[in-house]
């Protein structure tokens, strides 16, 4: 077969690259089908070994015949040797130096025949059952030979017992070397699939190429690709979020233009079209408060942020908060701070709690409904942190947009959200500065309500 042929074989099969997925495939399956085949060969010599003779009790009777023969023979009388040997068990014959039966007995042609093969005591048998010649000299000069009855042939089972280690051998290799191979194949696809999730949370730093390595050469590709993808998305977040940044930036100075100039023609409009003014006017605050919602979302999201933590209490915080908030309730709505414990220090920012509280808090008055029965509440966790949570006694939000809420932009349609509208800045902002503060937020439908719990890092 020339090069040329050898080489088309190769590319057909995928196996000119020796750390492709396919070399290595065929090597693992083709050492396993070497080391398999080599050891049902010497399982099956070390079988023979073992059980192919004549078995111990079998070999005592036939001892114990000779003797007997030994006996008769020097006791002289041939018919009762005859009559001995007619009634054993097995077919035997007491022979002379030339092979003749000294008791006059005729012999089978079948067993005369084999006599030429016979074998002595301790021999080992073949692998198939048949029915050897077995000679044992006697002290006499004789020789009884006995034939070995099949029934009793150790090789009536070998047939079986070696197909059972065929299989336990076979199975323990391929599982073994499979074992081998999956982890060997699987480490970079965790290493991938670990990397895929941190990129799912917004961690494009995130990087496996040197992780993978080139093991495997369509791993290796594919974890290049993986980084590629990975800095693309990084570089496109980062201009959506310098886009986002700039613009809120360059809305500004217009929307400041803008309020003077509302405010300058306040004074010139006729108290008939003052109505028209204040509906400008508050058009106008919304746009400045989403501009100030966004900006503030941005410098939290980049880290721009200059975070001072230090121990804080939150109990006094919440109760600041609380009573500056009662302002906000509609008649029907009520607001109370709940614990057990008179003081519960955190490590945080002090206007980042304070700004938590507001949006959370804000968000229950907005969304709760006109009846809401609002309540502010810390505890300590001892090691674990210190739990400040925001519940209310609304109609909740629906299992599958509990995930989303802490997303920026997130508008949920539902009876929570169209009463007062809202930017779906509110709770990202919230998970932005707990996120920057080492905590973790939650939100949660209770059984009558809604809650969002906010964990901290102790100061204990």
């Amino acid at each position: 077969m020339s090069l040329i042929a050898i080489h088309k074989i190769k590319s057909a099969f995928c196996l000119g690259d020796r750390e492709g997925l396919a070399f290595k495939l065929f090597s693992s399956f083709a050492i396993s089908l070497f080391i398999i085949l080599l050891l049902q060969n010497l399982a099956e010599a070390a079988m023979v070994r073992v059980m192919l003779h004549v078995p111990e009790k079998i070999k005592a009777e036939m001892i114990e015949m000779a003797y007997q023969a030994e006996v008769n023979i020097r006791e002289g009388d041939m018919d009762e040797l005859a009559d001995w040997e007619r009634g054993q068990k097995y077919y035997l014959f007491v022979l002379d130096e030339n092979q003749q039966a000294i008791s006059g007995r005729d012999m089978h042609p079948h067993f005369e025949f084999k006599l030429q093969y016979a074998r002595d005591i301790d021999t080992v048998f073949d692998n198939e059952v048949n029915q050897p010649i077995i000679a044992i000299p006697l002290q006499t000069g004789h020789t009884i030979y006995i034939q070995f009855p099949h029934h009793h042939h150790p090789a009536r089972f070998f047939t079986y017992y070696f197909t059972v280690i065929k299989v336990v051998i076979a199975g323990l290799i391929l599982g073994v070397l499979s074992m081998i191979l999956a982890r060997h194949l699987q480490q970079p696809l965790n290493k991938l699939q670990v990397a895929s999730q941190r990129l799912a949370e917004g961690d494009f730093s995130v990087r496996v190429s040197h992780e993978v390595g080139e093991t495997v050469t369509e791993f290796a590709a594919l974890a290049n690709s993986f980084d590629h993808m990975t800095r693309r998305i990084d570089a496109l977040s980062e201009k959506q979020k310098s886009l986002i940044r700039d613009v809120s930036h360059e809305l500004k100075t217009p929307l400041a233009r803008h309020d003077l100039a509302l405010h300058l023609l306040r004074r010139k409009l006729p108290e008939e079209q003052q109505g028209l003014l204040a509906r400008l006017e508050r058009e106008s605050t919304e746009m400045n408060d989403l501009v100030s919602e966004i900006l503030e979302y941005s410098r939290l999201e980049n880290a721009s942020y200059q975070l001072k933590l230090h121990p804080i209490d939150l109990s006094s915080l919440c109760v600041l908060q609380v009573d500056k908030m009662k302002d906000a309730l509609s008649n029907g709505q009520t607001l109370a701070y709940h614990s057990s414990q008179s003081e519960v220090l955190a490590v945080a920012d002090n206007s980042l709690v304070l700004r938590i509280l507001n949006n959370l808090i804000g968000n229950a008055i907005k969304y709760a409904g006109e009846q809401a029965k609002i309540s502010v509440s810390v505890r300590s966790l001892g090691e674990e942190g210190v739990e400040m949570w925001v519940e209310d006694n609304g109609k909740g939000i629906s299992v599958q947009n509990i995930a989303t809420i802490f997303d920026p932009f997130t508008r949920i349609e539902s009876s929570r959200v169209k009463q007062a509208g809202g930017y779906g800045l509110g709770l990202a902002i919230v998970k932005e500065a707990v996120t920057i503060m080492n905590g973790t937020v939650k939100a949660e439908n209770l059984d009558e309500g809604f809650r969002v719990k906010v964990q901290l890092p102790s100061a204990m």
